[in-house]
């Protein structure tokens, strides 16, 4: 595999795509910032927005019979805190 690589680069390198080919310049969509949506309630400073995996703290309480609704954050009250 090394040597068809090698083989490969140096055929690019002759006919002058060198630069081209080994160049990857890919920049990230950028994302909008996500709010948190569940939050911990022995510790308040945990949230989880629902993206990727699940949160240490999250895994046992899902474990032990308890539903995701039960760690929503209710947004009414967040924002009145905000807006205060």
């Amino acid at each position: 595999m090394l040597v068809q690589k090698a083989h490969l680069e140096e055929r690019l390198h002759r006919i002058g795509l060198a630069n081209e080919a080994t160049r990857f310049n890919r920049e990230r969509r950028p994302y909008p910032p996500v709010r948190p949506k569940y939050r911990n309630p022995k510790n308040p400073a945990e949230t989880w927005s629902g993206r990727g995996r699940l949160p240490r703290w999250l895994r046992p309480q899902l474990r032990g019979g308890r539903k995701l609704d039960d760690f929503l954050i209710d947004r009414a009250s967040a924002e009145k805190r905000q807006t205060s």
